[in-house]
Formats: C-alpha cells, sequence, structure tokens
C-alpha cells in the first residue's frame, strides 16, 4: 500500500464493544474473560493455554456447540474493570499488579500460571479472594 498524498476518511469506530467469530463448539457466558486462538482467531472461554490472545470481556453468552467457527459472533468489551476471582496470595501487596489467566473467571499473578495469557492490572481489592482487574491495556 502507498502513503497517503491527500486527506483519507479513515472509517472510524468505536472500539469499547467488538465482535468476535465464536470457535467450533466453544460456550462463553456472559461476563467471561475472552480469548482469541491465535491459529484461528476465533473466540473461546478464557484460559491459561498456550496460543490464546486476551480479547476482553463477554458483553453477552454465545453458545455455539454445535456449531463450525465463525457461525455465530461474542460481542466483547475491550475497556472498563471488573471483578474476579483471584488465585494466589490475596491482599494489598496484588494492587497494581499484572494479572494472567487461570480460566474465564479467574486471574492470578504470573508466577502462579503457566502460559501467562495477560488479561489486565488490578486496581483494588473486591472483597475476599476477588480483584478488581482494568482491561484496557491487556485487550488486543
Amino acid at each position: 500500500m502507498a502513503a497517503l498524498t491527500a486527506n483519507y476518511e479513515a472509517d472510524e469506530k468505536r472500539g469499547e464493544i467488538v465482535a468476535y467469530g465464536v470457535g467450533t463448539n466453544k460456550d462463553i457466558f456472559k461476563g467471561a474473560l475472552v480469548v482469541v486462538e491465535d491459529t484461528s482467531g476465533y473466540a473461546e472461554a478464557g484460559s491459561d493455554a498456550t496460543g490464546k490472545t486476551f480479547v476482553g470481556v463477554a458483553y453477552e453468552r454465545a453458545d455455539n456447540n454445535p456449531g463450525t467457527g465463525g457461525a455465530l459472533t461474542v460481542r466483547v468489551r475491550k475497556t472498563g474493570s471488573y471483578v474476579y476471582n483471584f488465585s494466589g496470595s490475596w491482599g494489598p501487596g496484588v494492587v497494581g499488579k499484572k494479572v494472567y489467566l487461570v480460566d474465564d473467571n479467574t486471574v492470578a499473578l504470573a508466577a502462579t500460571t503457566t502460559n501467562d495469557v495477560y488479561c489486565g492490572d488490578v486496581v483494588a481489592l473486591a472483597g475476599s479472594g476477588k480483584v478488581r482487574v482494568r482491561i484496557d491495556r491487556a485487550a488486543g
């Protein structure tokens, strides 16, 4: 592609909510931490698995079971902060730390996860064993 030589209308679209095709036989619940599978690009419930990229929080449920990849979409929130379970030593020392996926409802520090799928930063404690996670920097 060539560099611009005149003004260009870039067709802005607000990016707070983005739709992703859902993977084959995948069920994503509203409020779930969501990843895309790096090879297919299809969304699925978050997990500490290799080849996954965090993309946000499910705005709605999307049950693509049975179904082929991309047969339906899930809308995903890309900004904001949300409360999730915390796995590991919970307390004031985790505030300000980066957290990584354990599953679609649980986060942990990098030292306790295998694949370190980054999903945000702890901004507050939110009750016993729960943290508020800001996802803006992590949502790809």
